[in-house]
């Protein structure tokens, strides 16, 4: 870690700290979510009822299903069972709806409570819901049935539900309960040999009913119309069920890990934005063109001197000039008899006395076979030095 960066890493940890510390502090706020999961001690889970439900049936399994019905049924024995179904919305599917009427036909028994009930099932078993038009803070709920009947009735007041049955088929459903303005709310429907039971009140199976609201007996009362043998309790039609869920929705599912995932998102773009400001971005390094003339000439030139042929290099050297002196001021060097230095320097600026010297050196090295190095050298500082004047 750079120590230019630790204090941005310093302040995120603070930051994190504190959010953690004030979360931890604080009340937890009460969780009024409509989950119905056996496993949730919520006011609206089913912890309650699923944890007591062997005291029922005390003789039978409680089995809990967590797939469609279709898949369990599928996998399933021949032996007869109770299927409770607790739900928001039951939506079955052509397949699942299938699945229940062949169920009930077999002699199985299926209790559905929901607020809504949508797909071919309704339809098929002819029942509808409906609001009702009287909106009180307090549901009054009774049996019909003497046995189960309160003299005085359920009262439910978090939990009150304006929702009831309609257009029932009264030649066969037989209304088992209802609320004070005669709405049906718990009806059950032969079907084969088996039995379909609706409730439109799945707020009486929750733990805020049975324990703040002590209306367990209305729930257990319910279940005592069920036969004796194994229930399977069904988690698959749950509003929040796992299978629904995703890592982000469960980040923000509560507000504490959604106020801790915002903190977060928060502190790293700040720290990128000022970390981006502060570091320049890296500048390549382009490297410069490479002049191929100038190195073909120099491999030209280490060429002739290692062949030791100085008086041709000398010539060559005189010959080039006399091209620049030609091309820039139109003037011929060549022939030294012919030459008029005195023009040549007006022309140029170069001093006379250094045309003189270049002179005497080419017409003294043109009569020579062979030169020296120091000739060469000689002859060569004089050419640059005319080279920088007529520049």
């Amino acid at each position: 870690m750079k120590k230019k960066d630790r204090k941005y890493y310093i302040f995120i940890v603070l930051i994190l700290t504190t959010v953690i510390v004030f979360e931890r502090l604080k009340p937890k706020p009460i969780d009024w979510r409509f989950t119905l999961e056996q496993k949730d001690k919520i006011p609206y889970g089913t912890y309650v009822l699923f944890n007591t439900i062997r005291d029922i049936f005390p003789k039978n399994k409680i089995l809990t299903n967590k797939k469609t019905t279709w898949e369990f049924a599928e996998k399933d024995n021949n032996e007869l069972k109770n299927y409770f179904y607790v739900a928001e919305n039951f939506h079955p599917a052509k397949l699942e709806t299938k699945t229940l009427l062949k169920l009930a036909e077999q002699g199985n028994t299926i209790f559905i409570a929901s607020h809504r009930f949508s797909g071919k099932l309704s339809d098929t078993l002819n029942f509808n819901l409906s609001y009702s038009a009287v909106f009180d803070s307090i549901s009054k709920i009774n049996f019909y049935n003497q046995n189960l009947k309160r003299r005085n009735p359920f009262l439910y007041k978090k939990t009150a539900s304006f929702l009831y049955f309609n257009k029932l088929d009264t030649t066969k459903a037989e209304i088992l309960a209802h609320t004070e303005n005669n709405n049906v709310v718990l009806f059950r429907e032969p079907y084969g040999k088996g039995f379909f039971y609706f409730c439109s009140i799945p707020e009486v199976f929750t733990n805020y009913a049975m324990v703040a609201e002590k209306n367990y007996e209305f729930a257990y009362k319910t279940f005592s119309y069920l036969p004796e043998r194994t229930l399977v309790w069904d988690e698959y039609y749950k509003p929040f069920r796992k299978a629904n869920k995703t890592s982000l929705s469960f980040l923000l599912s509560t507000k504490s890990l959604k106020a801790a995932f915002y903190t977060l998102l928060f502190t790293l773009l700040i720290f990128v934005f000022f970390t981006a400001k502060r570091r320049q971005r890296i500048i390549p390094i382009i490297m410069p063109y490479k002049n191929k003339s100038t190195e073909f000439i120099r491999t030209i030139g280490n060429l002739y001197y290692t062949s030791k042929n100085h008086k041709d290099i000398a010539l060559k050297r005189f010959t080039y000039l006399n091209n620049f002196l030609s091309s820039k001021y139109n003037i011929n060097i060549i022939d030294n008899e012919m030459v008029d230095i005195k023009i040549i320097a007006v022309k140029t600026g170069i001093k006379e006395e250094q045309l003189k010297k270049l002179l005497s050196y080419h017409s003294k090295i043109n009569k020579l076979e062979n030169i020296s190095v120091d000739l060469l050298i000689s002859f060569n500082k004089v050419i640059e030095e005319i080279y920088d004047e007529s520049k």
